[in-house]
């Protein structure tokens, strides 16, 4: 089996792998921080909604108190 392959053949099948690699290494790095974006929001959000519990039962105690 004789295997012939033009320069420009080679060229382009190693530039396209690069691409593809390059391609695929950053999409995976933009993944990365694009979740440890999310993780952070998503704290935030359970403490927003801890501080919306707490506010909520202060305006109630308060009402009640009011309403004695």
């Amino acid at each position: 089996m004789k295997f012939n392959m033009d320069i420009k053949t080679l060229i382009f099948i190693i530039s396209t792998a690069c691409l593809g690699a390059g391609f695929y290494y950053t999409t995976e790095a933009r993944l990365d921080s694009v979740e440890r974006e999310i993780s952070f929001l998503q704290g935030q959000v359970r403490a927003l909604k801890a501080d919306t519990k707490r506010l909520n039962r202060l305006i109630i105690n308060m009402k009640k108190g009011k309403s004695k």
